[in-house]
């Protein structure tokens, strides 16, 4: 293998030198750039040379011991999307505006499903039923006509807050 690897690199050195010499040849003047041309030619060829040669010597076998460390590191991260909805559970308590762009959306989602399964009503097409049915801080948030909060960065609702708002809808 290594005999092949260097045979490879002596055959595209002997090209290269050619090319060189009759670029020479043909030009006039520019002496200096061809030089530094071939230096750098003949540079890459000895390094892609080179880590060829120990790609081929490299032990094969296995994962090594960084890669076994790696994915046991990997291996514990829930596969639910649970620490996105934590961050954004804390983003949406300091931003008000990562509440309503984030959060509450998805908060609508589950109010909207929750009530149509279990009274039969929509809330975007009958808001004033809905609003019966939902709790008075879980409607602050999943009202459809909510504006976005005038001061993005405002803070939003404490963590009590919001799993007050998650205790009424699951009541509903």
């Amino acid at each position: 293998m290594r005999d092949r690897i260097v045979s490879r690199a002596v055959k595209v050195g002997l090209t290269v030198t050619g090319a060189v010499g009759i670029a020479l040849f043909a030009s006039s003047g520019l002496r200096l750039i061809f030089l530094d041309v071939y230096l750098l030619a003949m540079g890459g060829v000895l390094l892609l040379a080179l880590v060829r040669t120990t790609r081929a010597k490299a032990p094969a076998g296995g994962a090594s011991q960084f890669d076994r460390a790696l994915a046991a590191m990997r291996g514990g991260q829930p596969e639910s999307g649970e620490l996105a909805l934590a961050r954004d559970i804390e983003l949406s308590t300091i931003s008000a505006f990562h509440l309503h762009v984030r959060l509450r959306p998805l908060l609508r989602e589950i109010a909207a499903h929750r009530l149509l399964k279990s009274y039969g009503v929509d809330l975007a097409a009958e808001p004033a039923r809905a609003r019966e049915l939902v709790g008075a801080s879980a409607w602050e948030l999943v009202r459809p006509d909510r504006p976005p909060p005038a001061d993005r960065m405002s803070p939003g609702p404490s963590a009590s807050s919001l799993r007050a708002v998650v205790t009424e809808l699951e009541s509903v």
